[in-house]
Order: structure tokens, then sequence, then C-alpha cells
């Protein structure tokens, strides 16, 4: 369920833009774009990442998670451990958990036993695994290469180092398996698969999650409806339902953002442009992860703070045309996103920071 941030929301931190998959589901990849956010691709330099992070710190901004990842896979990047640990040292106390999202494919056994001994024990991480299939034929056509067997490897030899890990354990794992026309047909697959692996090798060490996610199109384009009818069909095929448990549980998305779609229904203000910032790789801050070519680009926190950007002239007008109705740019076609709920105190704040700029409302 949708909820309100207790801080600043989520933020992602991008190491990488670059990706070795073609996701049929990932338009930038599976197109091929030469440039991702309108910038030439590249790799998060390690002396800005603990530069941003210091700023966070200097700036007291907290947040309920902090994700090491955006439209890459970001352990295509070498330093991906080291980010680990050092996002847990320095923003111990100000983040609910880090995440980091992955393919699994260059992430073997050696890279995961540098994880397991660099990240800070005491900040939860999860990791989550983008799977998508349950066939090597299928992941081949929604992945855009073969690589099933690899990732299983590698899903299993993390888990297998988690459960050699001493107290707390606060390692936790996801397995997440996107509903496309390409793979709904392997849903009840995946979940009989991922439930015997994980309650084999996830007892008792930390939670472990499957996840059933629906596809997004365009951020809620013309077409989510479509995929969100398949998505609801799969999960009545298959008898697919929530379920919570000590050490595995089973999750579903039952939310779903406004879209085009619903052309009856009004819009309102998307909470994303309060509380999901995002840090390219070049770091550089935007207001959105919907916003693939980089139109809500407030400007580079390599020589301007976070909350200088973040509560800026550009991204407060950018709030108070949503909350006058107006939906331009980037957000013209999106649904927004849907895991945080705008409270009227967050538009009252936004209303109160036009005036305090001399931002007309």
């Amino acid at each position: 369920m949708a909820t309100s941030p207790s801080h600043l929301g989520v933020l992602q931190i991008e190491p990488t833009d670059h990706c070795n998959l073609a996701c049929a589901m990932c338009a930038p990849h599976a197109e091929r774009w030469e440039t991702v956010h309108g910038v030439p691709k590249g790799f998060l330099d390690p002396s800005l990442f603990q530069h941003v992070l210091d700023g966070l710190v200097a700036e007291d901004c907290r947040f309920d998670h902090v994700i090491l990842q955006w439209l890459g896979d970001p352990s295509l990047h070498p330093a991906l451990e080291e980010f680990v640990a050092t996002a847990g040292r320095t923003l111990r106390g100000r983040v609910g958990y880090l995440r980091f999202d992955t393919n699994a494919l260059t992430f073997g056994p050696e890279r995961v036993a540098r994880l397991v001994a660099r990240r800070d024990p005491e900040v939860p991480l999860l990791v989550v695994f983008t799977l998508d299939a349950a066939t090597a034929d299928t992941y081949t056509r929604v992945k855009g290469r073969d690589g099933l067997a690899r990732a299983r490897r590698h899903v299993r030899a993390l888990l297998s180092a988690r459960a050699r890990m001493p107290p707390p354990h606060n390692l936790h794992v996801q397995v997440q398996f996107v509903v496309q026309p390409g793979n709904a047909h392997e849903a009840g697959e995946f979940l009989r698969y991922w439930t015997d692996a994980l309650t084999c090798h996830g007892a008792g060490h930390g939670h472990a999650e499957i996840l059933f996610k629906r596809l997004s199109v365009g951020g809620g384009a013309a077409g989510q409806a479509e995929a969100d009818r398949l998505y609801e069909r799969t999960m009545t095929r298959f008898g697919i339902v929530p379920v919570e448990g000590d050490a595995l549980s089973v999750r579903v998305w039952s939310e779903r953002p406004w879209q085009r779609d619903d052309a009856h229904a009004a819009r309102t203000a998307c909470p994303g442009l309060w509380f999901t910032p995002v840090v390219r790789q070049d770091g550089h801050l935007l207001m959105c992860c919907a916003d693939l070519r980089g139109e809500l680009d407030l400007g580079s926190l390599a020589d301007t703070s976070f909350r200088t950007l973040w509560d800026g002239e550009k991204a407060t007008r950018t709030r108070l045309a949503h909350l006058a109705g107006r939906f331009e740019g980037a957000c013209a076609g999106c649904g927004g996103i849907n895991w945080y709920t705008l409270g009227p105190e967050h538009a009252a704040a936004a209303r109160a920071r036009g005036v305090a700029l001399g931002i007309e409302a």
C-alpha cells in the first residue's frame, strides 16, 4: 500500500547507466539508445560518490532507503561493493536500509564474498535480483540474451554466503518477476522454483521475498491498462496472493497509478516530485526515476548542495505546476509513482516555498 514517507522518501544513486542485457521492458537498452539520459553513458566516480554522501550528512538529509541503481546494472561498476560499504558507513542512522538491483550475471561468488566482508553489518541491505523467467528460452526472449543458469548460480552463491554470516541477520534478498507478454505463462513455475530455493537456503538468516511486479508502460502511458489486465489475469490464473512469513514472503502489486488510459479519472500531483530524487552517474540531481531523458535535471551535486537544488526554483516551479493541474514535458504522459502518497502538508510546504522564492503559485 502507498504510504507517506517518514523523511525525504527514496534516494536512487546510479553507479552506471551501462547494462549487459536488453530487456524487452527497458526501452533505453532494448532499443540500444546511444545515450540513456541525454548525456554520454558512464560510471560514477568513487570520490564524487563520497562527496555526495558527505553533503547529505552535512545537510542532515534522511531517507526511507537508498537504492544504488537506476537505469543500468550496478554490478558492472567494479566499485559496487565499496559503494555499499561507504554508503552504510556514511549514512548509518540516516537511512532505513540500503538496496541494489542486479541481474546477477556478473555478480559471482568472489564479489559476493567482498560484499559480505565489506558491508556495514549494522545497516540492513536488500539485494534485488531481476530474473523475470523460469526457463532459459523465456529468459533469452525477455532479457535479450542467455543467462538464466548463471544468474541462478550467483543468487544461490549469495544465499549460501548469507547462511554462514553471524548475526545480525540483516542481509535480505528479493527475486523479481515483472509480468509481461513474453513471460506471463511462467509465473507459477517461477513461484514454485524460488519458493523451494529460498526456503532451502534462507531460513533463519534474513528475510527473502518473491515479488510479482506490474509492467510499467512508459510510466503509465497508453497501453498501461492492457498490461495491468495481463498482470491481474496472471495472478488469478496461478493463484498468486500475498503471503507474509518470517523467512519468506510473496508480494504482489495491488496499487496502480493514474494513467492515460484512465481518461475518466482526475489526475493529481505526483508524489515522485517530492520523494524520489535520483543522482545520475555524473553526479547530477534529477527529480524523478521515470525521467529517462533527463528533462528534470536540477544541476550537479559536485558543486551545489542537495537541499539547494531540491528546494530550488526549478524544482519548486515543477511541483507548483503539478498542484495546479499542469503536467508538462517528462510528466505529460506519465502515470506517476504509486508507492508514496502526497499529503496536504507536503503541498502546503511547496506553496510556501514558492512564496519564499517569489514564484507565482
